[in-house]
């Protein structure tokens, strides 16, 4: 019998998705304001920074990164009471 726990694979824990979902907001919100207000190269950078920033919200909300899944890296599957 074996004693390994099954890792669902790019899995996201609660304090990891509040992370995400706070810090990803304040980056898309701060690149937002700052693509909106230049120009030139540095916009571009900064609608790139919104993406990345909305990317974190949306798989902190789903509590699941494809990244992570390609990668490997996961937690372990928690048991659910029925």
């Amino acid at each position: 019998m074996s004693s390994t726990v099954p890792i669902a694979r790019g899995g996201l824990g609660p304090i990891e998705r509040i992370i995400r979902i706070l810090g990803g907001a304040l980056l898309a919100l701060f690149a937002a304001n700052l693509w909106l207000t230049t120009g030139g190269l540095l916009a571009w950078a900064s609608f790139a920074a919104a993406l990345i920033g909305a990317d974190f919200v949306v798989t902190g909300i789903r509590g699941y990164c494809p990244l992570y899944a390609r990668l490997g890296i996961g937690r372990p599957r928690t048991k659910t009471r029925t």
